[in-house]
């Protein structure tokens, strides 16, 4: 009798499986997922520069510190970058593409993701 249970009793838990993996793989209102993993960091605007959100500058590192350029200009320089990621950027010939995300007019800063 117990086996004969356990043999009838397999194909619906199998289906509870399923159901439940479907929930779970399945997003709702309180979902969090991440969007994207990007690294965003903060920089010192130059004095009589002007960044705008969503431009696309270059990120080089200078003497353990990240120079952000538009072009040649130097726009922005970001202090005392984390060890992982000046090593990231040397090893990627010690340039990286650098996205302005926000602007902070009255404290002269912004934050950039590195791409």
């Amino acid at each position: 009798m117990g086996a004969d249970f356990i043999e009838k009793a397999t194909p619906t838990f199998r289906k509870s499986w399923d159901r439940a993996r479907t929930k779970l793989a399945t997003a709702d209102l309180f979902t969090r997922e991440p969007s994207s993993l990007v690294c965003t960091v903060v920089a010192d605007i130059f004095d009589g520069e002007q960044l705008t959100m969503g431009e696309l500058l270059t990120v080089e590192v200078e003497d353990k510190s990240f120079i952000v350029r538009r072009g040649n200009s130097k726009v922005a320089r970001i202090q005392n970058p984390l060890p992982i990621l000046v090593e990231a950027i040397e090893k990627s010939c010690g340039i990286a593409k650098g996205k302005v995300e926000d602007v902070y007019k009255i404290s002269r800063v912004a934050d950039i993701s590195l791409c």
